[in-house]
């Protein structure tokens, strides 16, 4: 309770400061930070401690470098809360999916017989898809349960193979163009980029690599399926096939809302998604009658998630430290040299990207961190490099590790849902994460 307390007062006197710009409160979320951090810190797991341990012992060395009081410490702990307010509010838009029943309506499109595992592959690829925008991670549970019903006489490496790349790739493929995904809104931020004039492009590699994705998936043809009782050999009733379309209007309209609120309220993409979210959800609740049921599920949901953001805090709050020290001293500069040495030729400035998000989750970083990083690196570069296709490489790149990146919640749930090594699952998914990461930066090529 008083982690939620404190997390609860940190994202409201961050957000409130946003419209004030105030050197008072700026510094009482600098506090209430710190107090996060530390209050969070014997909560968190072994992989966050670790990391964030490493994270703040730079960021203090470098401090100290910059001889700096211990009274502005605080002020150096504010640039990443933003990620954690994106965090704290994601609860209720998750909720009015479930509440909705929109989840129930998608997972019909599992349930109906197919003859083999080519139709089922797509169908829990468009079910990933359609779900993922909305639910995030939960997608994944909701999505494997069903499959695993589905496959339960199918020889068990096969299932575990199958269920990882269908429900992995259709999963990472909807989050390309979504504004709740926070590396989109982030790269949006980072490049200073239009996200209107971003949408039609991301939109296009979403759908090429989705159909790509299918006709790798007519592979599993070859095995047949024996019927279950979990399967229906019924056609999609027109309120399953109404409910999948509704999902796609609400996002459209959320897209709007959003775009609307930044330039409305002039504060940053990443943080106008936040603004929105609470009120657009309270709004949808509304139009679908079902106001009641959404006030007790999310504010159940909100409490059980918004306080057990422990391993998040740790992270993010330790890697914003490290970032605000490194910007101030020359040490930048050096991690900026190997990216300079290739500004001239944007093929190999690309694929330096693709590597170091695939290379560094592969050792445990979190692909937010990364960006944060190369965030502060490439801007010397962003005025002679067109800005869309950065915010391209970034996106993409960033988001192939949802599929290869052994430490990425989505690829360690994975892991564990199937009983195999998030190793195992990033191997089996790896060569598609590097098409994913390469056909962004195909794009990004083409605009420059």
């Amino acid at each position: 309770m008083i982690l939620l307390a404190v997390y609860s007062m940190m994202v409201l006197s961050y957000t409130v400061n946003l419209f004030l710009d105030s050197i008072m409160l700026d510094e009482v979320t600098g506090i209430l930070a710190l107090l996060s951090l530390i209050l969070s810190f014997p909560k968190a797991s072994g992989l966050y401690k670790t990391t964030g341990t490493v994270f703040m012992v730079i960021g203090f060395s470098l401090y100290l470098y910059l001889q700096k009081p211990l009274l502005e410490l605080p002020h150096y702990m504010n640039s990443t809360v933003v990620l954690l307010v994106i965090f704290y509010v994601l609860p209720f838009i998750n909720s009015i999916i479930i509440v909705g029943r929109y989840d129930k309506s998608v997972n019909k499109l599992l349930k109906r017989r197919a003859g083999h595992l080519g139709q089922l592959y797509y169908r829990s690829s468009l079910a990933s898809f359609l779900l993922g925008s909305f639910l995030n991670i939960a997608t994944i549970p909701l999505v494997e349960s069903v499959l695993r019903r589905n496959l339960h006489k199918v020889e068990d490496r096969v299932r575990d193979l199958f269920i990882s790349r269908a429900m992995l790739r259709g999963y990472a493929l909807c989050l390309a163009w979504s504004p709740m995904e926070i590396l989109v809104a982030i790269s949006v931020d980072i490049t200073h980029s239009d996200y209107v004039r971003l949408l039609p492009w991301l939109f296009l590699f979403s759908m090429i690599l989705l159909m790509i994705d299918w006709l790798i998936g007519l592979r599993y043809r070859r095995y047949r399926i024996e019927q279950s009782a979990a399967m229906e050999d019924v056609p999609l009733d027109p309120g399953t096939l109404n409910k999948a379309a509704i999902l796609l209007v609400y996002l459209s309209v959320f897209i709007i809302t959003v775009i609307a609120a930044k330039r409305w309220l002039e504060v940053n993409f990443l943080m106008s998604v936040a603004l929105v979210i609470i009120p657009y959800s309270i709004i949808w609740a509304l139009l679908i009658k079902r106001i009641k049921s959404f006030g007790s599920y999310s504010l159940r949901e909100w409490r059980r998630r918004a306080g057990s953001q422990q391993n998040y805090m740790v992270l993010f709050l330790a890697a914003g430290f490290m970032i605000s020290t490194l910007k101030e001293t020359s040490f930048l500069d050096y991690l900026q040299q190997p990216f300079a040495s290739v500004q001239h030729v944007p093929f190999y400035l690309f694929l330096m990207i693709q590597v170091i998000f695939l290379g560094l989750a592969m050792i445990g970083f979190h692909p937010l961190v990364t960006i944060s990083i190369l965030g502060e690196v490439i801007q010397p570069l962003l005025g002679q490099i067109n800005p869309l296709s950065f915010a391209i490489v970034l996106i993409s790149s960033g988001l192939s590790t949802v599929m290869a990146g052994p430490y990425n919640i989505t690829v360690s749930l994975t892991g564990s849902l199937l009983h195999q090594n998030p190793y195992r699952i990033s191997f089996w998914n790896i060569g598609f994460a590097f098409l994913y990461s390469s056909a962004g930066t195909i794009i990004a090529l083409l605009l420059l």
